[in-house]
């Protein structure tokens, strides 16, 4: 479920964020943080007795029932205190409330990175290197994490009807009906992407959005995040990444896991793109199955 317009944390859960920095200290400040659809993603500012200031987000899980926020709570915290100890630039882990008894739904408090969302690069290249440098770092992290789960939705595997080009569907669809491959698994981020990294100067200083890190095919990340740059930009930047990630990790994608992260965009995207974008991208939307398309195309090529 995507969240359009998420409510400000209310004033237990402000004193609760509070009460992490000792007493006397109170919450100066709050702000939604965009990008975020599938939980409320606040920023605040905590004064501290003594005058410091401290910056923190706080993640909350609106539209889960009590039990999967609280999973998805403590699933996130448990990775990211292990990234802690890693040289990944990660949030740190300030409080939880897996039960929603403080912030009236489950509850996730951490540090905030510097950086902001960055989808307009003035160098595409570099910001290309950066991204698929990330990602193989990621990839050497030693992070003990839940085995990865497939987000293809089986039942919307159709030959869309919209395409022209009926045979590249069609071969892909047989494709995954195959058993995946057996291979290399590491830790994985699940969900790597444009809006889940911070960007400054140029720079990528920061990943977040943890909760559905995983160990599995190294595979599964770069295909997810040439869907994304297929749906948003073009099948081009797609296939740049993947040879950048390539020649970054010193390991080949595995065809077939592109393949099966390219079709879940099936039955396509666009509800939750312009919000996620906000006024930092005026997204595309009449050309987005074609660039998709073509992604897909390339990636059964090197079947």
């Amino acid at each position: 479920m995507f969240i359009s317009s998420p409510t400000p944390p209310p004033n237990e859960a402000r004193q609760w964020v509070a009460e992490q920095f000792g007493a006397g200290a109170r919450v100066r400040t709050v702000r939604r943080l965009t990008g975020g659809i599938t939980s409320a993603m606040h920023s605040l500012s905590i004064e501290t007795a003594t005058g410091h200031l401290r910056h923190v987000v706080l993640r909350r899980w609106v539209d889960d029932d009590r039990i999967e926020g609280a999973d998805r709570v403590l699933r996130e915290s448990h990775i990211l205190e292990q990234l802690a100890d890693s040289d990944l630039p990660t949030p740190n882990v300030l409080a939880t409330d897996p039960t929603g008894a403080r912030c009236g739904h489950p509850a996730l408090l951490m540090t905030r990175l510097p950086g902001r969302i960055e989808l307009a690069p003035r160098n595409p290249e570099l910001w290309l290197e950066e991204l698929a440098a990330m990602l193989a770092r990621i990839h050497r992290a030693d992070v003990t994490a839940p085995v990865a789960e497939s987000w293809l939705n089986r039942d919307k595997l159709i030959v869309p009807e919209w395409t022209k080009r009926r045979a590249i569907w069609r071969d892909a669809i047989e494709l995954v009906n195959e058993a995946p491959p057996k291979g290399e698994h590491t830790f994985i981020h699940h969900d790597y992407q444009q809006f889940n990294t911070l960007w400054k100067r140029g720079r990528l200083c920061g990943v977040v959005d943890w909760v559905f890190g995983s160990y599995g095919p190294p595979s599964i990340d770069v295909g997810h995040c040439r869907l994304n740059l297929a749906v948003l930009y073009s099948s081009d930047y797609a296939r740049r990444f993947l040879e950048l990630y390539e020649s970054a990790s010193e390991r080949k994608v595995v065809p077939w896991w592109d393949v099966h992260e390219l079709l879940v965009y099936l039955p396509g995207w666009g509800d939750s793109l312009q919000l996620q974008a906000g006024r930092r991208l005026n997204v595309d939307f009449t050309g987005m199955h074609g660039r998709v398309e073509e992604t897909l195309a390339d990636a059964l090529r090197r079947v």
